[in-house]
């Protein structure tokens, strides 16, 4: 091995030894010593340099040659590093003989090895004589070697200088990667037991393997210990099948969110929840990654939110419905009291007054129904309804509510049918504008014209009315304010402001739109017209929805 390291030292260290112009001894071999660290033969120090005896003393805490004895407990009788012997040897000389150096009386010594057990390995350079008397132990090296040992011998320390990165670059591997699993693991189990919602680790077998807190709470266990081993399957209604059925939607599409069920605990309550499942891999082995989400309370809140809502509803409609005949037995009284020959005209006026309120109380109450009604529809409660049945439905209505005035509605009542499909409450879209028409129209007798005609819209069939009065009129930059809550174009005129936004509400919840125009282009003050649009209703429609008279 020392003729290797001096054939090693000569292939491959060359250009460390060059001297260089005005560069000493001593300068040199510290250069030559980095290219040893370069080459990964260890940290080699200059300890002694003394050039007039040839006497040169080196150290090094790490060489390659004897690290690995003492790293793996496997320590040596005798210095190993014969190799690294011979590679100083052919520096050392080169530079302090760079003329001649197989001339120079030199030869070395490693009095200290690491693969003994040394702190260090330490390589003593002078002449033989002088090692001789300071080491009774000292042989000196051989250098008679066949060259094909040598090139085997210097092969083999080359892989085996590279095994021993290989087994650093794995051990450091091995321990970053052993420290992120841990990390991830104590992440993994942090999180667990801060979730709001029960975690559980479930066997594919329905074994439980660990569960958090909240999961222990939610179905009654003690400690995680009870928890263990405890079967899933036991605890949720359906048994094995559900278990199994869960399984199942788990491997056919690699997770499961919101998968309703209910479970049993410990005590015997139910608990309706949801899962959301996957499949993972840890230390167990494989296993079901669960979160489980407790429905009960939001469950027993729901009952209670449409028990209100019902209780709402109920007394909504009960008193709407008593204040609606109120207000109607009261409008009626006072039409006939209207009537009488005996009023002054000071009480004709109170009397007016009053039945304005009277009126505002039923539009008000009228409306605060049917908003509430209509919010809660949708398409399952639409019908269908001839639209002439509609108009005259609001036509007499309207001219019932104005008692004191000459309310003169005018539409074709002979054609055909008309059928639309609409929300119940279709009839109170017309009477709210209807409504509208009479109360802006400040002449005793208030004329309403309407016509139907049928229409195509963005690729659907509609029949459209057109409601046409001549009142005072909407100015245009009010013409679509005035289908927003409480808008009134006149507070002198009473009402409540919500009569067009209802009827918006009402035609939109059936697929159709309102709107208002000028009855004479570029004059609003000559009255207005409002324009419906109703779903058209062919033949086959009719025969597949509810249909009501």
């Amino acid at each position: 091995m020392f003729r290797a390291g001096e054939e090693g030292a000569r292939e491959y260290l060359s250009d460390f030894v060059g001297r260089e112009e005005h560069a000493d001894a001593r300068t040199s071999l510290e250069k030559a010593l980095s290219g040893f660290a370069i080459r990964g033969y260890g940290d080699f120090r200059l300890e002694k340099f003394d050039a007039e005896f040839n006497t040169i003393e080196i150290s090094c805490m790490n060489s390659a040659e004897a690290w690995p004895f003492q790293d793996y407990n496997d320590l040596q009788r005798e210095p190993t590093c014969s190799y690294m012997a011979g590679a100083l040897t052919w520096v050392v000389r080169n530079i302090l003989a760079p003329g001649n150096p197989l001339d120079l009386d030199l030869s070395v010594h490693e009095s200290e090895c690491y693969a003994t057990g040394a702190r260090q390995c330490y390589f003593v350079f002078a002449p033989d004589a002088v090692l001789r008397s300071r080491f009774p132990e000292y042989a000196r090296p051989r250098r008679m070697v066949p060259e094909q040992v040598l090139r085997l011998n210097e092969e083999i320390l080359s892989k085996n200088l590279e095994l021993q990165n290989i087994n650093l670059s794995l051990e450091r591997l091995i321990k970053k990667k052993s420290e992120e699993v841990w990390r991830a693991e104590e992440n993994y189990n942090l999180l667990m037991r801060l979730s709001p919602d029960p975690v559980a680790l479930v066997l594919p077998d329905g074994r439980i393997h660990s569960m958090n807190p909240k999961g222990l709470r939610m179905f009654g266990f003690e400690s995680s210990e009870e928890a263990q081993n405890e079967s899933m399957v036991s605890h949720m209604a359906g048994g094995r099948t559900a278990w199994d059925r869960f399984i199942w939607q788990i491997e056919k599409e690699g997770s499961v969110h919101d998968f309703e069920v209910e479970f049993q605990n410990k005590d015997g309550g139910k608990v309706n929840a949801i899962i959301s499942a996957r499949f993972t891999d840890l230390l167990p082995g494989k296993c079901v990654e669960t979160i489980i989400k407790d429905l009960t309370e939001r469950k027993q809140m729901e009952k209670q939110i449409d028990d209100a809502k019902s209780e709402s509803e109920f007394l909504n409609d009960l008193l709407s419905h008593d204040i609606m005949n109120f207000s109607f037995s009261a409008l009626h009284f006072m039409n006939g009291l209207w009537k009488s020959q005996r009023l002054s005209d000071e009480d004709r006026r109170e009397l007016a007054k009053a039945m304005k309120d009277i009126q505002g109380a039923y539009e008000l109450t009228s409306s605060v129904r049917d908003l509430a009604r209509i919010k809660h529809m949708d398409d399952t409660q639409l019908i269908i309804k001839d639209l002439k049945h509609l108009l005259a439905e609001a036509s007499e209505e309207t001219r019932r509510l104005f008692p004191d005035r000459t309310v003169t509605i005018n539409f074709d009542r002979s054609v055909d049918p008309r059928y639309v499909r609409c929300t119940p409450l279709a009839a109170r879209l017309f009477t709210n504008i209807l409504m509208n028409a009479v109360k802006y129209d400040s002449k005793q007798e208030a004329v309403v014209d309407i016509d139907v005609d049928s229409i195509v819209s963005e690729g659907q069939v509609f029949w459209r009315a057109r409601i046409i009065d001549t009142g005072r009129g909407i100015p245009d930059s009010e013409k679509q304010r005035v289908f927003e809550r409480f808008h009134r174009l006149d507070q002198v005129v009473p009402g409540t402001g919500l009569g067009l936004y209802v009827a918006k509400f009402i035609a939109e919840a059936g697929g159709g739109r309102v709107w208002a125009e000028n009855r004479i282009e570029g004059d609003h003050t000559k009255g207005t017209i409002m324009f419906v649009l109703m779903r058209k209703v062919d033949e086959r429609d009719i025969a597949l929805m509810p249909r009501r008279p």
